[in-house]
Parts: structure tokens; sequence; C-alpha cells
């Protein structure tokens, strides 16, 4: 109503004679109408919550018509050493906004006519580089938009020891490519794999390192001298005198976490300062192409990096040539968030408002709400629908429960889908929508049907999701010509996939649990008969009931390894989600021991199952186990853990 208002008086002034005479200056103001000379005071207040709580340190910088309108540090860089974090010297990790600089890079090669965002991308790489399980072809869109197919990938992502970072070319070679496991262009599941061949599909057609390419052509030109695209960021003194120490909390104390180093190097490896990102920012705003940081030579490029890309539903935030769409307020946001071991980012940028704000933190996963509450602050709250009864109702059709499409599928770390429950949880409401949980991270919020499958938040306040920078205030059920809902979508990072009753966590924790209990007692039942059978002194032994005893015996046996070897490969898994899967080939090979040593267990229950005092209830007991063997066999099976693909 405000700039409705404001309008008719310059209409007004327009009409009356010259504006020169009587208009008063404009006040440069965030979209949300918060005064520039206010940004300080706005985001101390906000940054007082969380600093030193859920923060130990952040650095802010904010944009506006051309200008860094507000650039600050707060908290501690090195909370031992009280070094305070400095926006202009301070480096943090960007983690995966580092991406937003390999799509600009591949937008650049587009716009010189070197790379074509349609074209089948084996036409820029070696042949028989990549191994495709489907006919459609790859393409630089899919790869931005996250669709190519590719399942997750976490070996070698992140390393300790510096002497184990690869050169692009070999991190990614075919013999380090993940599975590909959806058709291309039907699928969100977020990819750092497909960033790292964009990558190397711009050291191939520029004839540059991707370091190079990024310095000269992104770093130089935007006066970008704190900020450098490499894994070995240990042989760069500046960046190892300045750099923030990263932190995560552990009982209740902020623990300095050790480096790390990426092998994704164009997925996440910037390390930056919030200056050198307000530069980019400003970059990515100059839509006339004639403010001083410019990135493309035709003002028509970033007109296109900037417009959706990929959506599964037009009213659904979706992919803009890499950024992410979230909607705050009345206005389009384009962002991008990050997270490595121990630092977190967030940039957002609004267009049609030339305004940009980016938040670097030296924690883990931070999810508080701090970068949360800016966007809200300074752009505007994400869309509410008013609450209402729908006229559509899918909602029973749509109700069950849905997992994450970024996931493993070729090796044992697949298992980590059912060792914690993430899955999210659909139900139908009394007031004809639904009602979405997420138990792991206690999200509980209702939707109203807006349209066939699409469904909008009526749940006011923000939840983990919303403050990790994922806006789910829309989500939609795709479905088959069947009318079966093949996929839940937010429309960024990844979609979900329906789950089914054998592969939900509770049924699997059901199956692992009570196959251990029955070999347990199996394992007592066979020896304390054995015990009794070799203590009867009175009368011979029954030479007839020891083969039965002996299988049970050794059933129960084989079982009761398998999960004990199933449970230390979960640890091992959990304590380092990125070591190599050649670290589990010894547990590989004691799985596939035990299960060809189980036909000779069958064999020798089969030979004296109709024996002469072998009873009803040893009978049963004996099929039983075996059922469970064959159970958890398979439940092994279907998580890979008989696999080093």
């Amino acid at each position: 109503m405000k700039k409705l208002w404001s309008a008719f008086i310059l209409l007004a002034l327009l009409t009356i004679g010259p504006l020169q005479s009587y208009a008063a200056p404009s006040i440069p103001a965030t979209p949300s109408g918060i005064p520039v000379a206010e940004l300080e005071a706005k985001t101390d207040q906000i940054m007082k919550k969380y600093i030193g709580k859920d923060v130990p340190g952040a650095s802010v910088s904010i944009v506006k018509d051309g200008e860094i309108v507000f650039m600050k540090g707060y908290g501690y860089s090195d909370i031992a050493k009280q070094t305070p974090v400095d926006a202009g010297t301070t480096y943090l990790e960007a983690g995966s906004v580092s991406k937003l600089f390999t799509w600009t890079a591949v937008m650049q090669l587009v716009e010189q006519g070197k790379l074509d965002l349609e074209a089948d991308i084996r036409k820029y790489l070696p042949d028989g580089f990549l191994d495709l399980a489907f006919k459609e072809p790859v393409t630089l869109n899919h790869l931005m938009s996250h669709t190519a197919g590719f399942e997750e990938r976490t070996e070698g992502l992140l390393v300790s020891d510096p002497t184990q970072i690869k050169p692009l070319e070999e991190h990614i070679a075919p013999g380090n490519q993940p599975k590909q496991i959806y058709t291309p262009g039907t699928v969100i599941a977020y990819s750092n794999y497909g960033t790292n061949l964009a990558g190397y599909i711009v050291e191939r057609v520029s004839g540059k390192s991707f370091e190079d390419y990024i310095q000269q052509n992104i770093f130089a030109p935007l006066d970008m001298k704190q900020s450098f695209f490499t894994p070995r960021y240990d042989l760069i003194p500046e960046i190892m005198e300045n750099k923030a120490v990263g932190y995560a909390k552990a009982g209740g104390e902020w623990a300095a976490q050790p480096n790390f180093y990426i092998n994704d190097m164009p997925a996440g490896s910037l390390n930056i300062t919030a200056e050198n990102m307000a530069h980019f920012m400003l970059a990515h705003l100059n839509t006339t192409g004639s403010a001083k940081y410019k990135l493309f030579q035709q003002p028509e490029t970033l007109q296109q990096m900037h417009e959706v890309s990929y959506t599964h539903h037009p009213l659904l935030p979706g992919n803009a040539h890499g950024f992410w769409e979230h909607f705050a307020g009345q206005y389009r946001v384009l962002e991008h968030g990050g997270n490595t071991i121990a630092f977190s980012s967030l940039l957002s940028i609004v267009p049609e408002e030339n305004f940009g704000i980016s938040i670097l933190t030296n924690v883990a996963n931070e999810m508080s709400g701090a970068r949360s509450e800016l966007i809200k602050l300074f752009v505007g709250d994400s869309r509410l629908a008013p609450e209402a009864t729908s006229e559509f109702n899918h909602s029973e059709q749509v109700a069950g429960k849905y997992r994450s499409a970024r996931a493993v599928d070729s090796n044992i770390l697949k298992v980590t889908s059912v060792v914690q429950d993430t899955d999210t949880v659909i139900t139908a409401n009394a007031k004809g929508g639904i009602d979405l949980s997420i138990p792991y991270m206690n999200i509980n919020v209702s939707f109203v049907e807006i349209e066939p499958y699409l469904y909008e938040r009526v749940t006011p306040g923000n939840t983990l999701m919303d403050n990790a920078g994922i806006d789910i205030s829309r989500v939609y059920f795709q479905t088959d010509d069947s009318g079966k809902v093949t996929q839940l979508s937010y429309g960024v990072i990844a979609d979900e996939r329906p789950v089914s009753f054998t592969e939900t966590v509770i049924f699997n924790y059901v199956l692992v649990g009570g196959a251990a209990l029955l070999f347990t007692v199996g394992l007592a039942v066979g020896i304390i008969g054995w015990i009794r059978n070799s203590r009867r002194t009175t009368r011979p032994r029954n030479k007839h009931r020891l083969p039965l005893r002996a299988g049970v015996i050794l059933i129960s046996f084989l079982g009761l390894l398998s999960i004990g070897n199933l449970i230390l490969s979960v640890n091992r898994l959990s304590s380092d989600p990125f070591q190599s899967m050649a670290n589990f080939k010894l547990n590989i090979l004691f799985f596939w021991v035990l299960a060809i040593a189980f036909i000779p267990a069958v064999y020798l229950v089969a030979r004296k199952w109709k024996a002469t005092g072998n009873t009803l209830p040893m009978k049963l007991l004996t099929a039983v186990l075996m059922i469970s063997f064959l159970a958890i066999t398979f439940f092994l099976y279907s998580y890979n853990f008989y696999s080093l693909a």
C-alpha cells in the first residue's frame, strides 16, 4: 500500500512540474522497505541472538543498487585466540556456494559459443568417459538443475590428508563415476559429481585448468583478490594466516574442527571473504552491463542465467541455471547455500530490486535461524496460503512415506537410509489438506491443495528446513499415467520418492533385530541341547539328533556373524562417510564367506531332517532360523553389502 501511495504522488508531481524542483531524493532501502541507513542496527539486533550461542562467527555483506551498503564481521574467527571476524580479511569456506562460480563459468563459455546447454555433454568429454544407464543424453542444463540422474557419491569428497587430493580429471574418472539411477530431466537429485563434470568441461573447452579459468575470468575482472578456488589452500600463506577456525558444538562447548580438503573442487572448494562475495553479487546484479563489475559481454546472458531453466510446476520454486528459487514476500529470490565439515554459507540476490546478501559462518550445518531471519527481515517471508478448504482433494492418494532421491544406491553406504529415519511422512488431515512430518527434524506443518497435487503451506513460522535455506512453502506430487504418485518435490535440492513398507526403517529394524534375537535363541538352544546330550550317562546318546542340532548351532552362528559384521560396517561408515569403499573389502568378503557357508549348513540339516528323534519343535526352530538367515542375506543384498561398486 505504501508503494502504491508513493507511486501516486510521483505521478502527480510529473504532471504539474519539473521533478527536480519538487521531488525529495530517494532513500535506498531493502526489498522489504528497511532504509539502508538502518542495516547495521537491524543486523546487529539479529546476530546478537545467535553469535556465541549458535554461531561462533559470521561475516555478512549486503549490496544494493550497485554498491556495497553494509559489511560487518560478528563473533570470533578463532575463539581460543579471541580473534574477531573481519568481513574484509577473514577467509571462510563457501561450500556449495562455489557451484555458482562454476555455473557462471559455463554461461560465459555458452556466450562465447563454445558450449551448448542442450547438447549431449559427451560431445565435450573424452570417448567412453561416461557410463550412462539411459538412452536420453545428459546436457549441461541437466547438470545445472541436478537432474542428470546420478546417485550420491561421497567417497573421497573430503580428505584430511592433503596428499589424498587428486587432480579433477582423476577424481571424476570413469572408475569413480556414480551410477546413473534416474532418467535425465525427471528427478532433482543434488549432485556434486554433476558440478565436477561441468568444471571438467570448462577445463577441456577453455584449455585452462579450472582454477586458472576462474582466476582469470571471474576473480580478476571482479577485483576478488581474497578468493581462492583450490583444494590446497594450506599452501597459500594469506589464507592460513586469515582463515577462520571451523567449529561444531560438543557437550555444549565449541570444539575446533580439523582442516579438511575438498576433492570436489568445482562443487565446493572456494575460500573467500564477505567483501569478495559482495563483488560477485554486484556482478550478478549488473543487469545493464554498465556497472563496474561485469561477468558477461552481453546483458542478455545474465538475464538468461537468471531465468528458470527447470521446474516440475510453474507455481513451484525451480532452478535458474544453477541458482535455486526462493519466494520471499512478493519477491523472487535466487540463492544457493553451502555446508562443509565446519562452515555454512548462503548467497541470496533479488535481481528486480538490485539487492543481495551473503552470510558466511564458521559452524557446520547452521540451522539456528540467523540466515533465514536476515532474509525474512530484509526481503520478506515465504508465501503462505490462507487457511481454506480446497476444491481439490488428493490427500489420501498422496499419503505415505517419502525418501530423498539424493541417495547412494550402488554400495554399502545405501544402508544409511535405514540406519537413521529421515523419511518424510504425509498424512491426510480433516480439513482436506495434508500434514507433513519429518520426525528427526521435529518438523510438523500443514498444507492446503491449491491446484491438483500442488499444496501450499498454511503453518506459519520457521522450521529447520527453512533455517537451512530450503524453501518448503509449496510441495508438489507427481503422478504417472495411472494416477500413482511417483515423487514429492519442493522444487529445490532433491525430490523424494515413495517408500514401500519393506523399505521403511521400522521394518528393517524389526527384521534385523528379530533375526538377531532368533539366532541368539537358536544358538543357546543348540548349545544347551548339545551339552545335555553329551552328559547322558544312563542312556546311549542319540546320534540322530546331533546333526540337526549341529545345523541349528551353525546357522545361528552364521547369522550372528552376519549381523555383527553389519553393525561393525555401519559404525565404520558413520565415523567417516567419505572414506574409500576399498576399506570395506574384508567386510564384504566376509559377507560372501558367510553366505556360501550357509549352503553346507542347509545340506547338513536336510540329511537328517527325517531322522528319528528330531522333534517337531526342533524342526520348526531350524526352519525359522533358515528363513531368518535368508531374510538377513536378502537385506544385505538389497542394501549392497555384497558390492564394492
